[in-house]
């Protein structure tokens, strides 16, 4: 076992990863799904699953609750738990104390971690960060024991469809040096109408924010999705896992891994995933679509970032690069327009100013011998988080949001023009082919 990963299953590694060493035999692929008060969207789900190019699939479902969970979710969860056990063709327990058992089943194996029921719940302020967290401890360490021929830890949600090709996807790109992989992504619509508009209208917001950050630039630009994510074994060791937030850890574990290595982004037979309203997180489709339509002509007057915003992550991302290359940010900075009417150049520096980025760029400065380390260092301050926070600070304070027809048919990355922003399913599907393209070439700031 190499040290990164023994230290990490030592030393930060949840509990129930132990349980793999009295897990019996060895498996091709691994996937990991958190559950949480989940009924037949989990089934469809897991049978999606086929068997891929190396072998049998192991399946590790984290079944999770809080507590104070409502009623309704502890009892999906436990119908869940028995439907699971019931289906199985062979059942045993590979740890009582930590709540681990393993299903057999005609296709393949799902081991269930319980942290579902009394006495096992987990903490109160973390969800599915943490369950992510320990269904992945689990498969490293069956990994780092030689266990899992293929080298990914693959992560999906209870609402997803797989494609047959799922694992053969990675399988492609098993030479590649990189991080993690981001597998491409569709929703499936829902017969209500509005609910259906509101689930197109969300993920046009999602392919518009990717699509701008590539056309700006940025090597943060990928779908941060835990439904779509598979990570190096080594990587995950290397930024500790998984965070175990209650919403956001796919963003913020994303953010990480594009430090260590390349982001792959997949254009391949997408990830299906439910077009469904939920309070399960803060965050997310199914928080976003509550929201939407909970408003009144929230659906009519859904607004995208101005398309300036993207021009002005462009020109900062621009000066980063020449100060790279010269050592000295001031004529990089003299270059901004000064007097442009379409260029805030006022609102872009004040919002570096308070995000402390001059301060940031000094130290690498100082700190860095050439150009690559320099220009590293900068993306590592200026990070996926940094990136949004920026974008946030110029819609508020200069650039503000545009209904999404005008932002279509302006922004220079959409492929639209103002004539033909109408039917939102259209677009939907042009801003995917826009997206698709993004996979000749992976994000992330990748390694010295």
């Amino acid at each position: 076992m190499a040290d990164p990963l023994k230290q990490y299953l030592s030393r930060h590694a949840e509990p129930e990863a132990a349980a793999a060493d009295a897990l019996e035999g060895s498996f091709g692929h691994v996937l990991v799904v958190p559950a949480y008060g989940e009924g037949e969207s989990l089934f469809a789900t897991l049978g999606s699953v086929r068997e891929g190019p190396r072998g049998p699939t192991l399946i590790v479902v984290v079944l999770n609750a809080r507590a104070s969970s409502p009623p309704a979710i502890h009892e999906a969860n436990a119908a869940a738990l028995e439907r699971l056990r019931s289906a199985a063709t062979a059942a045993s327990t590979v740890s009582a104390e930590l709540g681990v058992e393993s299903l057999d089943y005609p296709h393949g194996r799902i081991v269930v971690v319980d942290r579902a029921s009394p006495g096992r719940f987990l903490p109160e302020g973390q969800g599915v960060g943490l369950a992510r967290k320990i269904g992945n401890d689990l498969a490293l360490r069956l990994s780092a024991a030689g266990r899992i021929e293929a080298g990914w830890l693959h992560n999906t949600d209870a609402d997803t469809i797989l494609p047959d090709d799922y694992f053969d996807q990675t399988e492609a790109r098993e030479s590649d040096e990189a991080a993690a992989a981001v597998y491409f992504f569709e929703h499936r619509f829902e017969a209500d109408e509005r609910l259906a508009l509101a689930a197109r209208l969300y993920e046009i917001s999602l392919r518009y924010y990717v699509l701008g950050l590539a056309w700006a630039g940025s090597p943060y630009a990928y779908e941060a999705m835990g439904s779509c994510i598979a990570i190096r074994p080594a990587a995950y060791a290397a930024v500790r896992g998984f965070p175990r937030k209650n919403a956001a850890e796919d963003f913020y574990v994303l953010d990480k891994l594009a430090k260590t290595g390349p982001i792959l982004r997949f254009g391949g037979a997408p990830v299906l995933l439910e077009g469904r309203i939920s309070e399960r997180v803060p965050f997310g489709t199914g928080k976003a679509l509550s929201q939407l339509l909970s408003k009144k002509r929230a659906l009519e007057g859904f607004r995208l970032y101005h398309p300036a915003v993207f021009a002005h992550l462009a020109a900062w991302l621009r000066v980063l690069d020449e100060t790279a290359k010269s050592g000295r940010p001031e004529g990089a900075l003299a270059e901004l327009p000064q007097s442009n009417p379409f260029f805030r150049t006022d609102v872009l520096l004040a919002a570096l100013e308070r995000m402390g980025a001059f301060p940031a760029v000094r130290e690498a400065i100082a700190e860095s011998t050439t150009e690559r380390a320099m220009k590293r260092r900068f993306h590592t301050w200026f990070d996926a988080f940094r990136t949004l926070k920026l974008v946030h600070a110029l819609r508020d304070e200069g650039l503000p949001s545009m209904t999404w027809r005008e932002a279509l048919g302006e922004a220079p990355f959409s492929g639209l023009s103002a004539s033909t922003v109408e039917d939102p399913e259209p677009l939907r599907r042009l801003l995917a082919a826009e997206e698709r393209k993004l996979s000749e070439e992976p994000a992330g700031i990748g390694r010295d």
